[in-house]
């Protein structure tokens, strides 16, 4: 009974076991999976390699996993110029599927293994695939997958010089376009064809195809087909002596390569272009377009283009007499094209290479090269012939045989027919017989395959349709989602302000009721707290709604450090931890990023860091790293194991729901400052060890700019705050309270003001009085900036204006400088570059104090603009039922300017939005950032009533 208990035990043991084993093996495949995924996100190419290589390795790795990964890191390879690797990987990818026999992988191997060696300049090697690609595809591909390998098979022909075969794999690819291909298809092959005529010197009709080509290429808004098409009619012109016309087409093409960044058609090009200009005898350009086309094939790692550039270099080498150099690169040029199997350009090279000979004294070297040249030329010149008489000579043969064998079967079948005429006709009937049933039978399995055809494609319509539907459903959703976080957000702040408001108050009353003080404290600072996971929910939902925007400034990365040192100091005071700011930077290191949100993100990982620490010590270390700036923030607090660490970056989660219970959080701060850190182009990991610590990497790309331009500008004399001006400046501005502002200021300084509220009268006001400098903002009604300067200058004011706008873009300020203004002021203004454009436009009065500061009370002017933001707001809302889209975007940057230079930055943040929007009519945008400008206008007025802008 005992041993009975004791087997039934060990069975139930062993299944639990099996249970277990099998759950690994099903998280295992699960985080292959994952790692797989993950090769793409790594840093370089060395390092997805090693990942790769470890990968396939793995003992788990299943097959259809080693297929899927070994393609990718081919496509990788490929994408990233490096073709003898991703020959390799589908190379052994041919290998792993061969043992399978599964026919479609094997083709996409061998196919690819083509493409690659095409790119690479190995054009013998690139038809010998296509050719086995042909086949594989012929048995079990469709037919347009046919015809893109005939396309593919009469380029490498093309690039060999092969035309006959190259022509005849174009017209075939050709028939089945026709047939299954589309509008592309038909342009891109009529563009592969007129490669041939051109190499047949048949240039009258390569121009025809070639006009067609770009007609279509045009219609298709295909920028890389029009460049191939207009580069093909440059060489025609080129070899038609139409040589004007020529360069033109060739330096479109080139212009679009540029752009694109294609190395090695730009390669081509300048190589076509330095022979135009050889021909033309502008030896001096021709050397700049020979270097280009050189250097640009040594960076495409190209053979080909390198051997056309390296014979085109021979030649300029030759016309201006350095034989040395052109006998060089012309057997440089012969080498390259006998690897590649280019007997063409290898035979005009060895004619430039018999030239520099004989130019050098070596008439015999000369003359055995030119006997092989001549020997070459003509093998190459009656090839094509010498196949056409061959193949019509073995159609005739074929033909004669075909007779004498028709005439026996012939005599053969009439003796036949005398001896067993009976015999036929009941065989005949017999077969009449089962043709029909057999008819039968295939005209019933007919009508089956077409029912259940019909079938399919009706239940695969109402499939798709209803995957459609759930996917309208799934984006509505999330849009609807996002707008709610938004507008609920924006809700709650308005009781939120209420709350804040009082509670600051009944502080400040009850200073010395210490029975009071206690709650109020606790309920302010929940408050807050709470205002800050709203702030955290709108930034996500911005992002989420594509609305946030990055504002790209430069700063020293040094004064970075010590505000989020001088910010953190007494937290970490408070826990008796140590605060370690470990600075490995050069000095000084100045960068452009977006200032605040790089520090958002830094406060949001030193503050979990702080919160989840009770005793040791709390680091941040700021060091360059590979292309960018890495950021190290690390911890002996109560670490993570990894499951946990899976989830810290996903929305509302935290390590586990004790972290809510003992810690608080909402769980946004992680997944929020990842999603910035995306935004800026970089990445944040982490790493954990249970009651060990944390640590995180938050790295940016950037460049390090150019210290000794910031040396030298914070070297430079500076102007004392307190200095004193003579002379008039005009200011123009149409919002009545920064126009107060701006002239309080300049009074202040010792300059006489005068002030317009639009640019009308300010042109009247300046022609009438002449002053010393003019402060011009941009938008203003009536008449704008632009228009503005334009009369001013037209009617002969020559004096210094300055643009004064909230538009601090760099393409805008670059706009302002060409148009004609003498410099640009951003609102709100910054009283020290006032200063600096006062000095250079001004002279200084006399009688300049020589101690104190200039201090502006703006609380007049402030108030004065927070009791307008009612009307703001109803303004907005008679502009969005008018439908009236320049009406809004003209008062979203009234708004913005006055806002900003108040103070009111989240009201200026979003009008600044809100104009963006209206400018590049992304229509989809409007109603959210209308309903969210509204709201917030409502908020700070209703703030200022309580006088809390400052909390």
């Amino acid at each position: 009974m005992a041993l009975r208990n004791t087997c039934c035990m060990l069975m139930v043991v062993l299944g639990l076991s099996f249970q277990a084993m099998a759950s690994v093996v099903s998280n295992e495949i699960q985080t292959l999976e994952q790692q797989i995924g993950n090769i793409a996100h790594l840093d370089n190419w060395q390092e997805q390699k090693m990942a790769a290589e470890q990968l396939l390795n793995h003992p788990q790795l299943q097959l259809k996993q080693r297929f899927s990964l070994l393609q990718n890191m081919g496509n990788t390879a490929f994408s990233l110029g490096r073709y003898n690797d991703g020959i390799g990987y589908f190379k052994t990818l041919e290998l792993a599927v061969e043992e399978q026999g599964d026919p479609l992988w094997l083709f996409k191997a061998i196919k690819m293994q083509g493409v690659g060696w095409y790119h690479a300049g190995g054009f013998s090697a690139a038809k010998i695939e296509y050719e086995r690609a042909l086949i594989l595809a012929k048995n079990h591909s469709p037919a347009i997958e046919v015809a893109h390998i005939q396309n593919n098979l009469g380029l490498a022909y093309l690039k060999l010089h092969d035309l006959l075969n190259a022509l005849s794999s174009f017209t075939e690819a050709h028939s089945l376009y026709q047939s299954h291909g589309n509008e592309q298809d038909e342009a891109d092959i009529i563009l592969n064809i007129t490669g041939v005529y051109i190499r047949l010197l048949r240039y009258e009709k390569a121009e025809t195809l070639l006009l067609k080509a770009i007609k279509l290429f045009d219609k298709l808004s295909d920028g890389r087909g029009m460049a191939l098409a207009q580069a093909n009619l440059g060489v025609i012109y080129t070899q038609t002596d139409r040589l004007e016309e020529a360069r033109t087409f060739l330096q479109r093409a080139a212009d679009y390569y540029e752009a694109a960044n294609d190395v090695t058609f730009l390669s081509y090009e300048y190589t076509n272009l330095a022979r135009v200009s050889i021909v033309l005898g502008e030896f001096e350009r021709a050397e700049v377009e020979a270097n280009f086309a050189v250097y640009y094939a040594e960076k495409s790692e190209n053979l080909e283009s390198m051997a056309q550039a390296l014979h085109i270099r021979a030649q300029l080498d030759f016309v201006q007499g350095k034989i040395v150099s052109a006998i060089e690169a012309a057997q440089q040029s012969v080498e390259i094209s006998l690897k590649l199997g280019g007997s063409l350009l290898a035979n005009q090279s060895m004619s430039i290479l018999a030239l520099a000979k004989a130019a050098q004294g070596d008439t015999a070297q000369a003359l055995s090269i030119m006997i092989e040249y001549n020997r070459v030329r003509s093998k190459l010149l009656n090839q094509a012939l010498f196949k056409e008489s061959e193949k019509y000579q073995k159609q005739f043969e074929e033909g004669e045989l075909s007779q004498e064998l028709a005439k026996l079967k012939q005599a053969q079948q009439l003796q036949e027919l005398k001896s067993h005429q009976q015999q036929q006709l009941i065989w005949m009937g017999c077969l009449v017989v089962i043709f029909a049933l057999l008819a039968s039978v295939a005209w019933y399995r007919r009508s089956l395959e077409r029912k259940a055809k019909l079938d399919l494609r009706h239940e695969v319509a109402q499939r798709t349709a209803e995957l459609q539907k759930t996917a309208d459903q799934l984006r509505n959703a999330n849009q609807i989602k996002s707008q709610f976080l938004a507008n609920i957000s924006h809700e709650i702040r308005t009781p939120l302000t209420a709350i804040l408001g009082y509670s600051e108050n009944m502080l400040r009353e009850n200073q010395h009721n210490v029975d009071l003080q206690e709650p109020l404290e606790v309920l302010h600072r929940q408050g807050v707290h709470l205002k800050e996971l709203i702030s955290d929910v709108l930034d996500l939902s911005k992002i989420e709604a594509e609305q946030l925007e990055l504002e790209m400034t430069e700063f020293n990365v040094e004064a970075l450090l010590t505000d989020i040192t001088d910010m953190f100091h007494h937290p970490c005071m408070e826990k008796s931890l140590e605060l370690i700011v470990d600075h490995r930077l050069e000095t000084p290191y100045w960068v452009c990023l977006d200032y605040v949100r790089v520090k958002q993100v830094l406060i949001n990982l030193l503050s979990n860091a702080i919160k989840f620490t009770k005793k040791g010590h709390v680091e941040l270390i700021a060091e360059p790293s590979e292309e960018g700036l890495l950021f190290t923030v690390s911890d002996t607090g109560i670490g993570m194991p990894v499951s946990q660490l899976e989830k810290i970056f996903d929305y509302f989660q935290q390590g586990d729901n004790s972290i809510t219970r003992r810690f608080g959080g909402s769980g946004l701060g992680l997944s929020l400052s990842q999603q910035l850190a995306t935004m800026m182009g970089g990445t944040i990991r982490a790493s954990s060890e249970l009651h060990i610590g944390s640590r995180f990497s938050f790295w940016l790309p950037c460049q390090r700019l150019n210290a000794s331009h910031y040396q030298t500008v914070s070297q430079q004399p500076s102007i004392g705050v307190s200095a004193m001006f003579s002379g008039e400046v005009l200011v123009a501005e149409d919002h009545d309270d920064n126009r107060v502002l701006f002239e309080r200021i300049l009074v202040q300084l010792g300059v006489k003001v005068e002030s317009a509220c639009n640019g009308r009268e300010a042109v009247e006001k300046c022609l009438s009085s002449f002053p010393d400098l003019v402060l011009m903002d941009i938008q203003m009604p009536e008449m704008d900036g632009l228009e503005a300067l334009k009369l001013l200058r037209q009617a002969g004011y020559e004096g210094p204006v300055y643009a004064l706008t909230a538009n601090v873009m760099e393409h805008e300020i670059s706009y302002y400088l060409e148009y004609g203004f003498a410099g640009h002021l951003s609102k709100p203004i910054e009283h020290n570059k006032l200063v600096s454009v006062l000095h250079s436009e001004l002279d200084e009065a006399c009688d300049t104090p020589s101690h104190g500061e200039i201090s502006i009370d703006m609380t007049d002017l402030r108030q004065s603009f927070a009791s307008t933001l009612e009307q703001e707001r109803y303004k907005l809302i008679d502009l969005w039922q008018d439908n009236d889209h320049d009406g809004l975007q003209y008062h979203c940057h009234k708004i913005a300017g006055a806002a900003s230079v108040f103070g009111f930055t989240a009201i200026a943040d979003i009008a600044k939005q809100f104009e963006q929007a209206l400018k590049e009519q992304k229509s989809a945008q409007y109603q959210d950032l209308f309903l969210i400008l509204c709201d917030e206008l409502k908020v700070q007025a209703y703030s200022e009533q309580f006088d809390v802008t400052g909390v």
